[in-house]
């Protein structure tokens, strides 16, 4: 099928725009770096184009930073878990 000149050109599909918008929202990632997803939303960060080069090296570090006490955090409420739950019921 032959097209037409008076075709227009294919346009980007409307979720892709709006994922752009999502991506490009700095608040938005910065709330979903540190409410929902910590490192794991490093590349999401690294996508957008809502914050500069220098903006993105320091918030990943910052991220990182965050991700780490979140973790170390977990362990000592695991290890106090363990120690005042579950170990006693073992001796």
């Amino acid at each position: 099928m032959m097209h037409k000149p008076t075709d227009k050109p294919a346009a980007q599909p409307p979720p892709a725009r709006a994922a752009r918008r999502v991506i490009d929202n700095p608040w938005l990632i910065l709330a979903m770096l540190f409410f929902v997803t910590a490192a794991l939303g490093l590349p999401i960060l690294w996508l957008s184009r809502g914050f500069s080069a220098p903006a993105k090296t320091i918030l990943s570090i910052v991220v990182l930073a965050y991700t780490v006490v979140l973790l170390w955090a977990f362990w000592l409420f695991l290890v106090f878990m363990w120690n005042n739950y579950y170990a006693p019921y073992l001796r």
